[in-house]
């Protein structure tokens, strides 16, 4: 259904306004996609094809490469999120970029790596989890696209993009 796609494309939207709001007119960014073994999910897709339409309109920003990172290790039955290592030779390994928006959430990280993880500007795509509060409040984590815990204050039925990401998501950063 048009509507099923709205979503996602929402949600792409507004990962690049967040970018927008983090860099101000220039600069460079990484976007790590969640793979599930050879499963490529369609949200996914008009996701990061959102997320590029939007990047693009917006002169002196520039996305540098696209990773994707498994989220779902072998041998945790589904349960063992992405690898906190392989998430951060990702961003290591583009190091030009000062914004990584991660569309697959964020791995959980010890505290005490939480400093080295500074050098960079994150966007994230999660679930509103107490790690993710705690990395807003440590300024790890600049913007975070988070379900919504109260439905938005509205009767009328979301009709764009933006619309249904308001309705289903808010953006939650430290201001």
């Amino acid at each position: 259904s048009p509507e099923g796609s709205l979503l996602p494309e929402g949600i792409g939207q507004a990962a690049a306004d967040a970018t927008a709001q983090i860099l101000g007119s220039q600069g460079k960014v990484l976007l790590i996609l969640p793979q599930r073994r050879n499963f490529t999910d369609p949200a996914t897709e008009i996701q990061s094809a959102s997320f590029r339409k939007a990047l693009a309109r917006l002169k002196g920003i520039s996305l540098v490469a696209t990773e994707r990172i498994e989220v779902e290790r072998p041998g945790t039955m589904g349960a063992g999120g992405m690898d906190a290592g392989e998430f951060r030779q990702l961003v290591d390994r583009h190091a030009e970029a000062a914004v990584v928006v991660s569309l697959a959430d964020f791995p959980e990280f010890p505290s005490t790596a939480w400093a080295g993880l500074k050098a960079r500007k994150y966007v994230v795509l999660g679930s509103a989890n107490v790690q993710l509060k705690a990395l807003i409040t440590a300024e790890v984590v600049q913007a975070a696209l988070v379900p919504r815990q109260q439905p938005a204050a509205t009767d009328k039925k979301p009709k764009t993009a933006s619309e249904w990401f308001r309705s289903a998501y808010e953006v939650v950063t430290l201001a």
